[in-house]
């Protein structure tokens, strides 16, 4: 069990992670450590501890620790959804649950979910029983024993080059807005979190580059415009004539007679047309925004584009992330990397 000290601390941090940023929360965390620290900390009553053994409160407290540790508010959510409905299904406080129960709820959860999804689940739920131990609110993690749960390989469902081709005829017979936008996600891999926040400032025509703030690591990062996504988004903006700062925005024909200004384009509105110009172009799946980025990735590997700019350029943190789900296998790829590396007798 964690001391009371650390109890005062979650507290605080549970109390004010709604009103301040993250920044600025753990310089509260610091602060109040500083201040607390060589100091006894005692409890007058059995309220705190009583709070202690509720579900709840360790899910908010959880919750907080994972936007100290700068995780995205969506996130969050999820692995505070999972974990609750996880101790709702079993009816059981966080400390009392074991391996068996584990277990058992994930051999349910199998019966309705595809292994994939089970196997996140088990990530969920790892995750929180791995923080509670390393916090000290439990002496044993009952899923760090539990074995046999991976994820099954999924083929990658990146576009051929065929399909490329076909969605780039497609997206010409549609409006200025729309070709462009679909040359820009296959040209930069971007995800459809980070185009829908792009604005015009962050895009530099003279070097062909767009600078954001990346959706997952939080961290700036610059891709660049192949010569055609740079003609098509010039073209685009010439267009423009409003005064909304997004890089792409609501195409709407009634703004002059009614006065509405066109606003910034929705995620959702960003995958209708990345699926309508998949679909007109023949393609049978649902072309994604998601697709558009694996194809980017798989595109650059077909030309031999080194691993860790391909990391840099899709924003990951790690380089096996990029291979293993973001670049789709290729025998040629494979055999031309045998001929130029292994026969060479």
């Amino acid at each position: 069990m964690g001391n009371i000290k650390e109890t005062v601390i979650n507290k605080v941090i549970v109390e004010m992670q709604q009103w301040i940023e993250t920044k600025v929360l753990k310089r509260l965390e610091e602060a109040i450590r500083r201040a607390l620290y060589g100091c006894k900390v005692e409890e007058e009553s059995t309220e705190l501890s009583t709070c202690m053994d509720d579900n709840m409160y360790i899910l908010q407290v959880f919750a907080a620790n994972k936007k100290l540790e700068g995780r995205k508010e969506i996130s969050i959510m999820q692995y505070v959804r999972h974990a609750k409905n996880f101790l709702e299904n079993i009816d059981k406080n966080y400390r009392n649950v074991t391996k068996d129960d584990v277990k058992v709820y994930l051999a349910r959860y199998s019966q309705n979910h595809k292994p994939n999804t089970v196997s996140n689940m088990k990530q969920f739920l790892s995750s929180f029983f791995t923080w509670l131990h390393d916090e000290g609110y439990i002496m044993a993690n009952p899923v760090r024993s539990i074995k046999g749960i991976r994820p099954v390989e999924v083929q990658n469902k990146a576009m051929t080059v065929e399909e490329e081709l076909a969605v780039r005829d497609a997206a010409g017979k549609r409006s200025t807005r729309d070709r462009a936008i679909i040359d820009v996600l296959l040209s930069t891999g971007m995800r459809v979190s980070e185009i829908q926040r792009i604005n015009r400032t962050d895009v530099d025509l003279d070097d062909s580059s767009i600078t954001f703030l990346g959706a997952k690591n939080g961290r700036y990062r610059t891709v660049y415009l192949d010569p055609r996504a740079r003609k098509h988004l010039l073209e685009y903006l010439k267009e423009r004539s409003d005064a909304c700062e997004a890089l792409f925005a609501t195409e709407n024909k009634y703004g002059e007679t009614c006065g509405i200004e066109p606003k910034r384009m929705s995620k959702e509105e960003y995958e209708h047309v990345a699926k309508q110009t998949g679909k007109s172009a023949g393609i049978d799946r649902a072309c994604t925004v998601h697709v558009y980025r694996k194809t980017f990735a798989t595109r650059l590997a077909d030309r031999e584009c080194p691993l860790q700019t391909i990391q840099e350029l899709m924003g990951h943190a790690d380089a096996g992330t990029t291979a293993k789900n973001y670049v789709a296998k290729s025998k040629a790829r494979t055999k031309k990397a045998c001929e130029k590396y292994l026969f060479v007798a």
